[in-house]
């Protein structure tokens, strides 16, 4: 950019009594002069800062504008593509469509995109039941810095209570700024917190006397409420409650005193699921001055799911392409399949469960000689094939339960022929669950298998009351012992 600047002095300079110098004259010539050009310096620097933010605000409006027309050109294709189409058609158009433009569900989705148009704070579009799905999107403030959704109404500003004698024969529906319930309640539902304050100005007019409630508010279900501060919806209570400083110790709101003073109650509603507040009520007003105020809904975060139990919980993190997922079931990982086309109304269909283990358990082991018993005793081993987990202990016989869950055993061992009646019992905390029983005078293999759930740090053995169980070294080893977790009970806490 280039300036030419004209400049035109007319200096008149009377001096009584006194002649000014040459030098001096200059001087005090070129001093306004350089005090002119940092002026209009300045002014240009401006206008050029000024210039490049107007151009950057017509490159963000020029995208929009294509995004916005690539939208308006895909649903017409959508509409023409739909009439005597199959679903299959429609949902891939509606695909293209959303792809399209980005359009948040959250002020904090919109800033963790990334996107330029959402650098600064300021009134966005969001559809909280999610684009192309139920109510429209509505019209927000979103504070970038923090990522907080707020919706403003028709009742934040400090409103009049007039005078009526009855409980609730005032009442003020509260009407939110282009927003449905159902997008309330949405909005609520994908963030992690939520808050709406109210303060009410009293000049009598209680909120609750006696158990009988003159006063209260309509949560976004339209339930009725009297808690007027905090997240516990089963009392009756106030700020002042709360903070245990009301202007009567023995009540919960500054307004329940009930007399022909002014007070007020200011609090502040975080029970998310109740929220928005849809009607204020109020009765038995015998004085006026009172009034209400009621604050914008403000949603904050996102919800955060561990390990999500349901379609419903991956619909709030931000899931919304149909199909299978697997979820944490009462014991074990399952598999659902999830519809979100519905959005909030997500459906859901239980397929089957996933053979999920957080650690492998499985064992076998073997005995390669005699092992003689004339009391009982448990049966040590002493030839390891597999101790995955290493919850087997050869020497001592014993098995303990590294994980709850179902667990498959099986033993198998020769009766000597010499050796008379015997058998071999099976104990889950020195308690006897199961047991076979050899008592013919010949040689012949004993079985025992059985199935069992067990919890973490139960003991397994066995035990042999009597005679002898064979091995040689011709034939190897012929008592064994196996053990595996068949499915673990996963349940995270």
């Amino acid at each position: 950019m280039s300036v030419t600047f004209f400049i035109t002095c007319l200096l008149v300079v009377t001096v009584v009594g006194a002649e000014v110098a040459p030098d001096e004259f200059q001087r005090q010539f070129d001093v306004v002069i350089m005090a002119k050009f940092d002026q209009l310096e300045a002014k240009v620097r401006d206008q050029e800062i000024q210039l490049k933010m107007a151009r950057d605000e017509i490159l963000s409006l020029k995208t929009k504008v294509q995004r916005l027309e690539s939208v308006l050109v895909e649903n017409a294709n959508t509409k023409s593509r739909s009439v005597g189409s199959n679903r299959i058609v429609a949902d891939k158009a509606m695909a293209a469509t959303s792809s399209a433009l980005f359009v948040p569900r959250t002020c904090q989705e919109a800033r963790e995109s990334g996107l330029p148009e959402f650098k600064d704070s300021g009134m966005y579009w969001i559809d909280p039941d999610g684009l192309e799905i139920g109510d429209g999107a509505i019209y927000v403030y979103c504070n970038m810095t923090t990522g907080a959704t707020t919706v403003g109404h028709d009742s934040e500003a400090t409103i009049e209570i007039p005078k009526c004698s009855n409980a609730g024969c005032y009442s003020r529906s509260i009407v939110y700024n282009g927003g449905s319930l159902k997008q309330m309640k949405a909005l609520a539902e994908i963030s992690a917190n939520c808050h709406q304050t109210i303060q009410v100005n009293c000049l009598g007019g209680p909120f609750t006397v006696n158990g009988i409630d003159y006063a209260w508010w309509n949560d976004v279900s339209g339930t009725k409420q009297n808690f007027w501060s905090g997240s516990e919806e089963s009392i009756h209570i106030c700020q002042c409650g709360i903070e245990n400083n009301c202007v009567r110790p023995d009540l919960e709101c500054n307004c329940d005193a009930n007399v022909a003073v002014s007070l007020s109650d200011n609090g502040n509603i975080t029970l998310k699921r109740v929220l928005p507040v849809t009607k204020l009520n109020f009765g038995q007003i015998n004085h006026n001055g009172g009034s209400h105020t009621l604050g914008k809904f403000t949603c904050s975060g996102k919800p955060s799911y561990a390990y999500p139990s349901s379609c419903a919980d991956l619909w709030r993190i931000g899931y919304t392409l149909n199909g299978l997922y697997p979820v944490q079931g009462s014991k074990r990982v399952e598999f659902i399949h999830c519809d979100f086309s519905l959005g909030q109304n997500v459906q859901e269909k239980k397929i089957g469960y996933a053979d999920v283990k957080t650690q492998a358990v499985e064992f076998y082991v073997q005995r390669s000689d005699e092992l003689l018993s004339s009391s009982p005793k448990v049966i040590p081993f002493n030839v390891e094939i597999l101790n995955e987990g290493g919850a087997m202990n050869l020497v001592s016989g014993t098995f303990t339960v590294p994980k709850t869950g179902t667990y498959l055993f099986d033993f198998s061992g020769v009766k000597d022929t010499s050796s008379g009646a015997m058998s071999v019992v099976f104990s889950v905390n020195d308690v006897k669950k199961a047991s076979t029983l050899g008592d013919d005078p010949g040689q012949f293999t004993m079985n025992l298998p059985s199935i069992w759930h067990l919890v973490k740090g139960d003991t397994v053995k066995l035990t042999m009351s009597s005679g002898t169980l064979y091995s040689d070294d011709r034939n190897g080893p012929l008592v064994h012992f196996t053990g595996i977790l068949l499915e673990e009970d996963i349940v995270f806490v």
